[in-house]
């Protein structure tokens, strides 16, 4: 696949190959150090700042993993890791089926991962899609030296996205030597195995250094069917409460649906299905649903190559040049179960592969107008055309080219520039036409064959029959193809250093200019424009450009420093101006004071205004056309139903054309067709802005050097949440609005009668989100007694423990809905209207592994605390969101994971290990589950794994 920047990357891993290569013949057995020189403390960089400092204190919350627990977690997919700390919520990873799109995405607090920064090297990552997450699957998982979790705002430091907070990939960019990694693992079942093979090298001496990364991964899949507790579709009955298979009434012997208020004086069923011969049926109680469930993906398949190089070269005792690139090929599926057919059918009665008995109902219930044509709504679950699916494949390439030097002894500088191209493709197979359905209903009573013998028509009865081959051949209609594309490029200047001297210290300093374009060009087919495919939303073209320019500068003041009750008392502070193209001027600013009275004892608080601007598909997306129905006509503000003009709402209406003298009288046809187009742009939003608060304190005592304790407390809200409303919600908005020329009112189109025949609902600045919570961070190392260890060698223990406590998850949708709070709950609102995630009130991750000279033993113990049923509360404030259920509480869910390394001789080095050693069952959550069921991103559903990995290194 060509690359618009293809000759740069070439030239950068020429030029660092060539430079690394020359000083490599010189001194090929010298090590590049990344230390200072002895006597000198090196100065470093910590997430969520850029100005250089002598230790890792960070004034904002700060949670790191390291490159051990990557290999002795034996996970494949670094997300998995990353998303075991309880900071954040699990996103898109190997369970999305459906939703998904192959990426693998972080959320942090639950707040989406369009508002949760991935940086790689402290650079922002690649976004993956027109709605700005990035992609993990790009990063190096054998170079990573350790992840940092920063929670809060950091929009002065990075820019738009990172409202929730950033997550910070380091990577051994100067690796010494040749290793090859290779690793199997498989759950118990004997599927879903994963094959992953990886390389890396690395050689440079004083001048240069040149790091390289290669690896392969292959995923296979896994079906709901094979796990009893997703097999089959489960839901609360509607009478009992009690958790039954219940599935689509969507069944493949099809179902006539149709009112009886439409067939004046018909004693017909109001639904209707088929026996096997084709004889009609009353719907019942007891006819079968159909389970979607076994062929639908639980582990989506996965396979990919990607490659990593990063070079730097000293080009003078001022000057170093340096660059990375990164490239991955990924290619995913999806699978779901046939598609299903919900349309407005017409047969001819004089069709002659109808039966008797169905020629009768169909004349004597349907065609009122004795016109020979029956009309209704059908709806059949095509299990002939098989299973839909579809393929995404996805080649991304992210190139950074940079500078930096020293101004004087005090001042440094980095200029870079780095550009991202993702292109994709998704493929779906196995497609219907809903035009083709009921074209092949239709049919010729002389010769047998359609009416419309376009496109090869082939007629069939789908009215309880199996529909032959040659007719589902007609009906598939191939493949549909959509592509898109994501580029984005940056340049970045930023200076830091020391302005000037004060009695505590020196006053660090770090101020830049940023310029960001980001572009996206999505092409659905056209048959998937409208709602044409059946069992598929209608998509639409999302194409357009952006960019912001940015100046800002950030302080770290210390104001006392070896005095008595303030060993360090000092002030961090900054601010970010952003001039975004369509959205305008936006302020981001920092302020936090960092004071600690002992040496072991330090206190935080860091107060933010971070903002995310608009996305490409929230900008430039066009409106999907989605066909249907207008079920509750006291919607409609003008319904006499909904009193217009008690609520004073007579000129509004007249300005929609509901004419003055039926203002008051004039109420909704029932059931009317209506088309609403959802989820379009709207260039003209506004950022959200998101004010984060965080207080925390730290404790390193004395007499435990090895030990350290953080406790923070974290407020987030965010305000002019960017998001669309459903209908209803939408019409709500325009009668309280009150105003013809609102976005809400102008967006009516009403027919002569006053019915509304068509609503455009776009992206608007409409909602609040809120999150409120504690972290507490554990980490301790102590030496064992030899009796402990290996012989010949020490032995020690090192315990981490990360936990949160969820106060608060809240979303208000719009500004007249009441404030919705889930966390701790699923189900009821929370499943309908919530957060769209799931967030425990108690969550917890906690690592003890043992080390003794080569052998290193882990103990990980993962706990998600009880999620308590919403329903009480949901029944009594929203009771349109009300159902019956029994299920309760789901109790809370630990998942242990024991594994092993040892390294033998000098170049060898085995892993592996069993993670949900106990085989801990997912809890199953009727209408309140996410997936099959459950929550498969929260919960492990898969059973017990295995994992073996062995490294050679040189």
């Amino acid at each position: 696949m060509k690359h618009r920047f293809a000759p740069a990357v070439i030239t950068l891993v020429t030029s660092s190959a060539m430079a690394a290569s020359a000083v490599f013949a010189q001194e090929q057995n010298t090590r590049l150090s990344a230390r200072a020189p002895a006597g000198e403390i090196e100065e470093i960089v910590v997430t969520g700042s850029r100005i250089k400092r002598k230790d890792f204190t960070s004034i904002s919350p700060l949670v790191t993993l390291d490159a051990e627990q990557i290999t002795l977690s034996g996970v494949t997919a670094i997300e998995d890791l990353v998303n075991e700390a309880p900071q954040l919520v699990p996103d898109g990873n190997r369970t999305s089926n459906n939703p998904g799109n192959g990426q693998a995405s972080l959320n942090l607090r639950g707040l989406g991962s369009n508002r949760t920064l991935v940086t790689l090297n402290g650079r922002r990552m690649a976004p993956a899609d027109s709605f700005g997450a990035a992609d993990v699957n790009l990063i190096p998982s054998q170079l990573i030296k350790r992840v940092e979790i920063v929670t809060g705002g950091a929009s002065t430091v990075y820019g738009s996205d990172a409202v929730a907070g950033v997550v910070n990939f380091i990577l051994n960019d100067e690796y010494e030597g040749f290793e090859i990694t290779a690793q199997y693992d498989t759950f118990e079942e004997g599927d879903g195995a994963v094959a992953d093979v990886s390389l890396a090298f690395g050689f440079g001496n004083d001048r240069g250094h040149l790091t390289g990364f290669l690896n392969y991964q292959d995923r296979d899949s896994v079906f709901a069917g094979d796990r009893p507790f997703t097999a089959e579709a489960l839901r609360e009955d509607r009478f009992t409460g009690e958790l039954v298979a219940l599935g689509s009434g969507t069944t493949p012997a099809g179902r006539v649906v149709f009112p009886r208020a439409f067939l004046p004086g018909s004693d017909a069923p109001v639904q209707v299905t088929f026996d096997d011969r084709g004889t009609p049926a009353a719907v019942g109680p007891d006819t079968p649903s159909y389970n979607f469930q076994p062929v639908n993906y639980l582990q989506v398949p996965l396979q990919r190559y990607s490659g990593a190089l990063f070079g730097n070269y000293q080009l003078n005792d001022r000057i170093k040049v340096f660059g990375e690139m990164l490239y991955s090929e990924t290619s995913t599926s999806a699978q779901l179960a046939p598609p299903p057919a919900f349309i407005g059918a017409r047969v001819n009665l004089d069709n002659p592969l109808l039966t008797p008995e169905q020629a009768q109902l169909f004349g004597t219930s349907y065609d009122p107008d004795g016109d020979g044509f029956a009309d209704f709504v059908f709806s059949r679950r095509l299990i002939e055309t098989g299973p839909r699916q579809s393929e995404r494949a996805a080649d991304t390439l992210r190139a950074v080219f940079g500078a930096s030097g020293d101004i004087n002894a005090q001042w440094d500088w980095e200029a870079t520039y780095s550009l991202s191209e993702v292109t994709g493709e998704f493929i779906t197979g196995n497609a219907v036409f809903a035009s083709r359905f009921e074209q092949g209903l239709l049919a010729d009573p002389v010769t047998g064959d359609c009416f419309d013998p376009s496109d090869g028509c082939v007629p069939f009865n789908p009215f309880g029959l199996t529909i032959p081959e040659d007719a589902a051949a007609f009906l598939r209609a191939g493949d549909i193809v959509e592509n898109y594309t994501v580029d984005e490029d940056i340049f970045s200047f930023i200076v830091t250093g020391d302005a000037f001297e004060l009695p505590a210290g020196p006053v660090g300093i770090a101020g830049g200019f940023e310029w960001r374009e980001t572009s996206s060009d999505y092409q659905p087919d056209p048959n998937f424009i409208g709602a044409g495919v059946l069992g598929a939303l209608a998509q639409a073209p999302i194409s357009g450009t952006t960019d912001v320019a940015e100046l800002y500068l950030e302080a770290l003041v210390p104001i006392l420093s070896g005095q008595p009750f303030a060993e360090y008392l000092g002030i961090e502070a900054g601010y970010r101006y952003s001039d975004y193209k369509f959205s305008g001027v936006a302020d981001n600013w920092k302020f936090g004071v960092d004071w600690a009275p002992l040496s072991s004892l330090r206190f935080r608080v860091m107060a933010q205004r971070a903002v995310r601007a608009p996305n490409i598909e929230e900008l430039f997306a066009q409106a999907a056309e989605q066909p249907r129905n207008l079920f509750n006509p006291d919607t409609d503000f003008c319904a006499a139903s909904a009193d217009p003009i008690g609520r004073g709402l007579t000129d509004l209406c007249i300005a929609q054309g509901i004419p003055a003298a039926q203002v008051g009288v004039y109420q909704p046809t029932p059931d009317i067709g209506l088309t609403v187009f959802e989820g379009g742009g709207n260039t003209g939003l506004d950022p959200e802005t998101g004010d984060t608060f965080t207080a925390g304190l730290v404790i390193q005592p004395s007499w435990a050097e090895d030990l350290s304790v953080s406790v923070d407390y974290y407020r987030i809200e965010i305000d002019n949440a960017i998001g669309s409303t459903d209908f209803e919600a939408a019409l709500g908005l325009c009668g309280d609005s009150n105003d013809p020329t609102s976005p809400f009112c102008s967006s009516v189109v009403r027919g002569p009668s006053g019915d509304i025949s068509q609503y455009t609902n776009p992206q608007f600045n409409l909602a609040t989100l809120g999150v409120e919570g504690v972290d507490l961070a554990l980490n301790y190392r102590f030496d064992l007694w030899e009796g402990l260890a290996l012989p010949g060698s020490d032995a020690s223990i090192t315990l981490q423990v990360l936990f949160n406590y969820a106060m608060e998850n809240t979303v208000q949708a719009t500004p007249t809905d009441s404030e919705l709070d889930c966390a701790g709950y699923y189900g009821g609102a929370c499943a309908f209207i919530g957060p769209g995630v799931l967030v425990p009130e108690y969550r917890s991750s906690t690592r003890l592994t043992y080390y003794s000279g080569p052998l290193s033993l882990a103990l990980n113990w993962r706990w998600i605390g009880d999620l308590e049923s919403h329903l009480d509360i949901t029944c009594e404030e929203s009771p349109q969101f009300c159902y019956e259920s029994e299920l309760g509480n789901l109790g809370d869910h630990s998942y242990f994971e024991l594994s092993g390394r040892f390294e033998f001789g000098e170049h060898g080095e085995v892993y592996g290990g069993v993670s949900n050693l106990f085989e801990e069952d997912p809890p199953l959550m009727g209408l309140g589950a996410t997936q099959s069921n459950t929550a498969p991103q929260l919960y492990d559903v898969f059973g017990r794994r295995f994992f073996l990995g062995l490294r050679y290194r040189l």
